[in-house]
């Protein structure tokens, strides 16, 4: 058996019982309901009737040592013999499309045997619905405890939730005790029931446990409870004593005792079995028996039900049922018909008490969830209805006898399934486009990861290198102390570590004042965008004590060109563009400058793959990158007072297409020189822009790589310490 359901059993409390087919009788006495185990058997037990074996058979009991384990709720061992068996899923529902309540109203109207599983896209816990006959008992799993709900409390927390359930049904086979050994009657017995017996009584009692409901039929309740098994054998329709006595079948009957000595009228055998059926509690599932012997089937909605079932199960309406019946009113006693009389006059009993008892108990077929499928065809050309019937009015249900659906019912559940395509498809749209969203973001971060190494990289170079000069410093000097009064710097660097190692970060005194957004809408003059801007040193080194070529590291870096070209791109070359009405011709430069972020002296920018698909990385002198790190532009410089030819303008252009190509973000790449630039660096330059003609690109010295796609290609000098664009001409 299930490992979940005999660890859930084990849990329960035991009962004691006895060993072999006489415990079980005894439990069954008790009313018992839970699990009884013998060795690898298992039996479950619902009111004292004994519904599944598992792992064994009946005779695995005989004279077996037991233990029993009673369940907190009737409603466990049903569930886990349905649970047990191999069933298969008839259907499944969305409870916003079909609700619990829904689903529980029509299987209880189509007298289903089975149950309901909440337990698909449901975090709060598991829930059922047993049903048997129509009745059915609820139970619930709630909470990382497992908390146990029952009844309604557990019926209306599956109604609230969301989720997919599922419909499963079953079969029920009672399964019937042997004969309880008989044991020696002692005189006083014996003498006890044969004075009953002397007397005329009846010496035969109705043992089966009455039947409860938890609602009234009249009232259209669904009947939900305590879920009563009937015996799984046939009725016994014997008495002791007939409580009619006739000579034939034509006489009238007698009273069932004389008239005593009060003036009590007596009472025929017709008015007491019409007053025994008038007070009798109406079944939720099972027909009881009678004491008289004769045996009825009945439900919850007997009382509203227009038709019966006569012998040969053929439906008699409910009004020729009542012209048969005895006028109580008029004090009239009608005549015992022949399927009610015996040859001697006696009652007798239908031939066949539980044939429609087997019937309904055996219905498995799921009935329609559909109220709109207002037909069904029965197989042979007619239309078969079944209504659940209540005192304020009643739900129909209708469905196929042969379990076929109708067309409407079909098209109805095409568009069902269209709609939950459509959310499925815009469900997908939406992943999607996160998704792409999220690699986005992906693809900056491995940039940014890639950049850190690298100056992880440089910065472990750096540091071997120090480490080298400090123990051949340590060598030359013989100790390993540094003289604190000498003047000699206690580090120093070559120009290009130097440079490698540091950053210019573009940072405001204040957010709220002037910034270069401000300027490039137009919103703030030069002089305040100066007074709030700055430029900040980073490095990854310290500089205290640090000397570069003879010189303190601060002094150095005041001089370097480098340092002098990042100040006018950011302080003076925006408002150079607007004085001069170059924002237009520039547009790229004019958009980038906002958006600068750091300048990075000695740059290092991947530009491709080689023919061995190795990444190809080259350094320049000056890139200018954003908050993301993405490059905005690049600068080379020429320190030398030699004039500057044509190949420091073919290396930015080459290198800059190969840039384009890879970053959106680029926009410029420029040509610093110290002297002047030569005939050949222009033409060089007007042949890779077209000529300046301003018609076929984004903007003047624009490098075009494809329809407007490229960079603009800008030639700087700085003849006396202020740097001027001479390419493109403002």
């Amino acid at each position: 058996m299930n490992s979940e359901i005999v660890t859930a059993v084990t849990e329960w409390d035991t009962v004691p019982v006895g060993t072999g087919y006489a415990g079980l009788h005894d439990l069954a006495d008790a009313e018992f309901s839970g699990a009884v185990t013998a060795g690898d058997a298992w039996g479950f037990m619902l009111n004292g009737r004994l519904v599944g074996i598992r792992d064994g058979s009946l005779g695995s009991f005989d004279a077996a040592a037991q233990t029993a384990y009673e369940a907190p709720t009737p409603a466990l061992p049903l569930l886990y013999t349905m649970q047990t068996q191999d069933n298969e899923k008839q259907a499944e529902y969305y409870t916003n499309e079909t609700a619990i309540a829904e689903a529980d109203s029509t299987l209880a109207g189509g007298n289903f045997t089975g149950y309901i599983e909440l337990s698909e896209n449901v975090l709060s816990g598991d829930y059922y619905i047993v049903y048997y006959g129509g009745r059915s008992m609820s139970v619930a799993f709630v909470g990382n405890s497992r908390q146990l709900l029952t009844d309604e409390e557990a019926f209306d927390r599956a109604n609230d939730e969301v989720g997919i359930y599922d419909v499963y049904a079953a079969d029920i086979d009672v399964i019937d005790l042997p004969e309880r050994e008989p044991t020696p009657a002692t005189p006083d017995e014996q003498e006890t029931d044969t004075r009953d017996t002397d007397d005329g009584a009846s010496t035969t009692a109705d043992t089966s446990p009455p039947t409860t409901t938890d609602t009234d039929p009249a009232a259209g309740g669904h009947r939900r409870g305590a879920i009563d098994i009937p015996q799984a054998g046939p009725a016994d329709d014997t008495t002791a004593g007939d409580e009619t006595a006739t000579d034939d079948a034509d006489a009238e009957p007698t009273t069932t005792a004389d008239a005593d000595e009060d003036e009590t009228e007596p009472t025929t055998a017709a008015d007491t079995d019409d007053e025994k059926s008038a007070n009798a509690e109406p079944s939720g599932l099972t027909g009881g028996i009678d004491p008289t012997g004769a045996t009825a089937a009945s439900n919850d909605n007997d009382e509203m039900d227009q038709s019966t079932v006569d012998s040969n199960g053929s439906t008699v309406d409910a009004g020729e049922a009542a012209d048969s019946a005895s006028t109580a009113d008029t004090g009239s006693t009608a005549t015992p018909t022949p399927a009610d009389t015996g040859a001697a006059g006696t009652t007798t009993t239908d031939p066949e008490p539980f044939e429609e008892e087997a019937a309904w108990r055996n219905t498995t077929t799921i009935p329609s969830l559909d109220p709109s499928d207002d037909t069904a065809d029965n197989g042979s050309g007619t239309r078969a209805d079944s209504a659940e019937h209540g005192g304020g009015g009643g739900q129909q249900t209708v469905t196929r006898s042969d379990g076929r659906v109708s067309r409407k019912q079909l098209q109805q559940r095409l568009r069902k399934a269209e709609e939950v395509m459509e959310k499925a498809e815009q469900k997908h749209r939406q992943l999607a486009a996160e998704r792409d969203d999220a690699r986005e973001e992906l693809a900056v971060a491995e940039e940014r990861i890639d950049e850190l190494e690298a100056d992880l990289a440089a910065a472990k170079e750096r540091i071997e290198e120090l480490e080298a000069e400090l123990d051949a410093a340590v060598s030359a000097g013989g100790t390993d102390t540094v003289d604190s009064t000498s003047t000699t710097p206690s580090r120093t660097m070559d120009p290009a570590s130097a440079l490698a190692g540091t950053n210019l970060f573009v940072r405001y005194d204040s957010k709220g004042e002037a910034t270069l957004a401000d300027a490039h809408d137009g919103e703030a003059s030069k002089e305040d965008v100066a007074a709030n801007i700055r430029l900040d040193t980073h490095t990854t080194f310290e500089t205290a004590g640090l000397e570069v070529d003879g010189t303190p590291f601060e002094t150095f870096l005041a001089d370097r060109i480098e340092v002098a070209f990042a100040e006018w791109l950011v302080t003076d070359l925006l408002f150079e563009l607007r004085a001069t009405g170059g924002t237009t011709a520039l547009s790229a430069v004019a958009e980038m400058i906002p958006a600068i972020d750091r300048a990075e002296l000695r740059g290092t920018i991947e530009l491709g793959t080689d023919e061995d698909d190795e990444a190809v990385e080259h350094e320049f002198d000056c890139v200018v990158r954003d908050k993301r790190g993405k490059p905005l532009c690049v600068a080379n410089f020429d320190s030398a007072k030699e004039p500057v030819g044509a190949e420091l303008v073919e290396g930015l252009i080459r290198d800059g297409n190969a840039l384009r190509e890879r970053n959106d973000s680029f926009a410029a790449s420029f040509a610093v020189t110290s002297s002047y630039f030569t005939e050949d660096a222009y033409e060089m330059a007007d042949d890779a822009t077209g000529s300046g003609l301003f018609s076929r690109s984004g903007g003047k010295s624009f490098v075009n790589i494809s329809r407007k796609q490229g960079f603009h290609l800008c030639l700087v000098d700085r003849i006396k310490g202020g740097f001027e664009l001479q390419k493109p001409e403002l």
